[in-house]
């Protein structure tokens, strides 16, 4: 199985073949947790997209520069800023404290949502939580 640090090439990896570091701690909730905090926040339409593009690519993983260009826009740092700021809402709302890691404080929030690292650049792979993907179906956002 290859860590996640050696899934760089440009083609993305099978979600099987990589090893995901943060899958727990505080900062993962329940699917209740999940379905509890989407219904209290509002959602823009972008957050939604980002949501059910990743809840739909094949095994729940999907790149910063995908979920850009899913609200277009382009490059892989503002796709991680803006799903890095839906993951501190999140967060909020389920009250999980935000993963302690040594990125930036929004590449952190993320962690509530997925888990990923980075693999091109300043480009991550992130895989999506299944509580997360389960809470999403449950509420209809996929």
């Amino acid at each position: 199985m290859l860590n996640i640090h050696q899934a760089r090439g440009k083609d993305m990896p099978a979600p099987s073949d990589i090893d995901i570091p943060h899958r727990s701690g505080p900062h993962l909730g329940s699917v209740a947790d999940y379905v509890r905090a989407f219904q209290g926040i509002e959602l823009s339409s972008c957050e939604r997209d980002m949501l059910r593009a990743h809840a739909s690519a094949p095994g729940r993983m999907i790149t910063g520069l995908q979920l850009a260009n899913t609200v277009g826009h382009f490059g892989s740092r503002i796709g991680n800023k803006k799903y890095g700021r839906l993951g501190r809402k999140v967060a909020l709302a389920a009250e999980l404290p935000v993963c302690k890691s040594d990125v930036s404080d929004y590449l952190a929030a993320i962690f509530t949502l997925a888990d990923g690292d980075q693999h091109d650049g300043e480009d991550r792979h992130w895989v999506m939580h299944e509580d997360v993907a389960t809470a999403l179906k449950q509420i209809g956002i996929v």
